[in-house]
């Protein structure tokens, strides 16, 4: 069982971290052509991030402390794929970022509207 843990771990990232991307991408209103109110990013997303980042993270330290006890089978797997999962992990970690960054952007456009809107009422 422990012959799978990074693999586990760096798969539970990936979910999160798309996830997060969708979640932004929806409710910052990114793909859609209608109008709609945006809020900015919720704190709970944020902490999903930082969730996303330590969990996408622990995989490397885990094959690395328990290497030995790992089949070769499976140490020759994480070795042979250990670059490429990091430069996807990477790459997710900032799609998180820019997503946030554009749901936080039209979250402050539409927070002016509303100000404005209220003022002119």
């Amino acid at each position: 069982m422990l012959d799978i843990l990074p693999a586990l771990l760096w798969i539970i990232a990936v979910v999160i971290a798309v996830n997060i991307c969708s979640i932004t991408a929806i409710r910052g209103n990114l793909f859609s052509k209608k109008h709609r109110d945006v809020h900015p990013v919720r704190w709970s997303i944020i902490a999903l991030h930082f969730t996303s980042l330590v969990i996408g993270a622990l995989p490397y330290p885990v094959y690395a402390m328990f290497r030995s006890d790992f089949s070769a089978k499976f140490r020759r797997f994480y070795e042979h794929v250990g670059w490429p999962s990091a430069a996807v992990m990477v790459m997710l970690i900032a799609a998180e970022l820019v997503f946030m960054y554009l749901q936080a952007r039209n979250g402050m456009h539409s927070e002016m509207e509303r100000k404005l809107n209220q003022a002119v009422k």
